[in-house]
């Protein structure tokens, strides 16, 4: 298999090998946050800027979506509930696992126009560059699956491009597996669940624009505007259209990037409400680079940290497409339904050259030219209901539905190895010298990924301080291929799971009305599609997490603090067959603890603060530090924080600045511990326009986001200035 089938088959074998895609859309409605009525009888939230007075706020923004968890215009880094753990909005406090919301406020103040820079300042996350415009992501050792607005996808993460950051209103993580709802998880992904939720249209007329200038020669401009569309307000919409050119840190990478989003929601009748929305994205990259390996002696090559090694007809290019229909329905007696369709297509291309497994000393390596062209189809489906009961003198909580689900993917690839100058090896300081050659697809296959089940969640009050929480799914997998390159074959069952029962348990004791303290239980079991190296069926792999820890809601809930202890253990996961190249062992076990803290909110009114700390023990077993990437740091330590001034010639004015510190981690080549500072100084204009500039890297420290291992490596961005010009009417 060539080097690009063997990342994408590494991305594959990470996610569609062995995760299902499961559909379960999570509610966002109104429980927590005021509510108000409208003419049309729909429910608004009003955010909580509209509660302060100044001509330093901006005007109140009244979110007429259907969530209690929306962030949008809070303008604070503290979220109050949570999607990505049920089917309902739920207080994060109430919610028995690590969950960290990253808000609107917290997205705008720190520039992250990117899914790859909102994780990397996530508690316990590494978010880790791969060149090409795409990343791959992690916390608690293990990699990370991804839902959108709710619906779960298999590979729709890892190395796949996201849309721009504007269309959303929230990025929530939730740590750990989450089997209840998105099913038959891979055990190699027990890492935990981003959800991206979507900005929904308000009830009355805003308009807001953004323009970025940044010193490596890129520019940014997006405009989004949003009101009802009749007299009554029962018709709402919402357009968001992004454009960005610019280079990169690495010399001569070039990225572009055109996206538009539309939503529609209508109210069918004061309890009734359809929702549409679409978005299209094209992300083109020019003269991307994968960087080089460690030399044979296990060293870094010595080169400056801007250095591309890559030449530059290097081009890749991403185009998205995808829709979203939901319908809901609230009952009298405040219960729920609501069923949601959803579809997204995704097309990789690209043509490109890298370097081969270690360099030289003197700076020569083998290398390689590749093309390929991948398309994704997802589509799910999913109808629940969910509500409250009564019973001995309690109110408990339950969710009921089921969920389908379909991913085709179809891979095409070229490769050639090249002869270098004399028939050696090419200089990686002189990458333009490797020629570009004409490359037909020569391996082609068809994926085609299935699956669904019933799910269930109860929320049971044993007792005031103390509720029980359950959760159960049946569930139904199956997976199959199809060579098409260079020969047409018949389809072939790679896995199939008749009825598995993935379980849910956790307890939360209310100590204090404003702490929290709570255990929980989540296993996980999957089916493997590798095979041994005569073709036999591996058995199933297994997994389980243990967690407990403490939620706390201090000054009427403007700063949350939570402390977690966990521990994941994962058993038979497929690794590579030590005496057989072509296959695989069900040998890998591997077990992974530690601790977990974050503070997010407003100890002041002009305060807003975020900081995280994780600590990360691995301990490997049966060879399954074969599958260890060897880019988890023991330590992570993540902060940001903004303070306006609001009294005196200063007022208008914003300070702030952040850190990202990490210990040293080994791939092939170590990366010692290192700390990123930034600072920021913005200044508020009038009531509709501010201004910030963002010094990143400030003391321009050298670094690897992933050190070089046997193939590749990428650096962190040098030291670099951000503009950012923000309007609201």
């Amino acid at each position: 298999m060539d080097l690009c089938q063997t990342r994408r088959a590494k991305a594959r074998s990470l996610h569609s090998r062995l995760t299902p895609v499961a559909i379960s859309l999570l509610a966002i409605w109104a429980g927590h946050a005021r509510a108000q009525t409208t003419p049309a009888g729909t429910t608004g939230t009003t955010s909580a800027a509209s509660t302060t007075a100044s001509d330093n706020v901006l005007p109140a923004v009244s979110v007429t979506s259907t969530a209690d968890a929306t962030t949008e215009g809070s303008g604070s880094y503290a979220a109050t509930s949570a999607t990505v753990a049920g089917q309902t909005a739920q207080p994060l406090k109430e919610i028995p696992a690590s969950v960290s919301v990253l808000t609107r406020q917290r997205m705008d103040d720190q520039n992250m126009t990117r899914i790859q820079d909102a994780l990397l300042y996530v508690t316990g996350v590494e978010s880790l560059y791969y060149g090409d415009g795409t990343a791959y992501y992690k916390a608690r050792g293990n990699y990370l699956g991804i839902e959108f607005d709710g619906v779960s996808v298999v590979s729709g993460l890892q190395y796949q491009t996201q849309f721009d950051l504007a269309m959303y209103d929230r990025v929530e993580v939730f740590r750990g597996p989450e089997g209840v709802m998105t099913g038959a998880a891979d055990p190699t992904d027990p890492g935990g669940t981003v959800n991206l939720v979507r900005k929904r249209p308000l009830d009355t007329f805003h308009i807001s624009t953004e323009t970025q200038v940044g010193t490596f020669g890129s520019v940014r401009q997006m405009v989004d505007v949003t009101g009802p569309l009749n007299k009554d307000g029962s018709l709402r919409g919402r357009a968001v259209i992004v454009g960005s050119d610019g280079l990169k840190s690495v010399d001569g990478v070039r990225e572009k990037t055109f996206m538009a989003y539309g939503a529609l929601d209508y109210d069918i009748n004061p309890r009734t409400t359809i929702a549409l929305s679409a978005a299209y994205e094209v992300d083109p990259v020019s003269g991307f680079d994968y960087g080089v390996g460690g030399t044979a002696a296990g060293t870094r090559l010595p080169s400056s940290y801007s250095q591309n090694f890559s030449p530059s007809w290097n081009y890749a290019y991403t185009s998205l497409a995808e829709t979203n229909l939901n319908l809901t329905h609230r009952f009298e007696n405040d219960w729920k339904s609501q069923t949601t369709l959803f579809y997204r297509h995704e097309l990789q291309s690209g043509e490109y050259a890298y370097s081969g497994p270690g360099v030289s000393q003197n700076g020569y390596a083998d290398y390689a030219d590749q093309r390929q062209r991948i398309t994704y189809d997802w589509f799910g489906a999913d109808t629940n209901v969910s509500g409250p009961v009564q019973l001995f003198g309690q109110t408990h909580t339950f969710t009921i539905g089921a969920n389908y689900s379909l991913l085709k993917e179809t891979t095409e690839s070229g490769f050639a190895s090249l002869d270098g100058p004399f028939g050696g090896a090419y200089n990686v300081f002189d990458p333009d010298s490797v020629p570009q050659v004409n490359i037909p697809f020569t391996y082609g296959s068809n994926i085609r990924t299935e699956q669904y089940g019933v799910y269930a969640q109860g929320r049971i009050h044993l007792a005031k301080p103390l509720t029980l929480v359950l959760g159960a799914r049946e569930t139904f997998f199956n997976e199959e291929s199809q060579s098409i390159l260079p020969t047409v074959s018949d389809w072939t069952t790679s896995t199939r799971m008749n009825g598995k029962f993935l379980p849910s348990a956790a307890l939360v004791y209310d100590i204090v009305p404003w702490l929290s303290a709570y255990v929980s239980y989540s296993k996980v079991f999957s089916p493997q599609t590798a095979t041994t190296y005569t073709g036999g069926a591996l058995p199933p792999a297994t997994g389980q997490q243990y967690e407990t820890g403490l939620k706390g809601n201090f000054l009427n809930g403007r700063l949350g603090v939570t402390a977690a202890l966990f521990r994941i253990d994962t058993d038979n996961v497929a690794i590579a067959d030590p005496n057989n190249p072509t296959g695989s062992i069900a040998g890998g076990g591997a077990r992974n603890e530690g601790f977990e803290f974050e503070v997010t909110g407003q100890p002041l009114p002009d305060w807003n603060v975020y900081a995280g700390y994780t600590y990360l023990n691995q301990d490997f077993t049966n060879q399954t530090a074969n599958y260890s990437d060897g880019t988890d740091p023991k330590h992570l330590f993540k902060l940001w924080t903004t303070y306006r001034l609001s009294q005196g010639f200063l007022n208008g004015v914003t300070i702030g600045g952040g850190m990202l510190a990490q210990s040293a981690i080994t791939r092939g080549v170590e990366q010692g511990g290192y700390a990123i500072f930034n600072a920021q100084v913005g200044y508020r204009f009038n009531k509709h326009v501010n201004a910030s500039l963002t010094l990143n890297n400030m003391f321009n420290r050298e670094y690897y986001i992933r050190p070089p291992g046997t193939f590749f490596s990428e650096f962190g961005d040098r030291r670099n200035l951000m503009l950012t010009v923000r309007t609201d009417f």
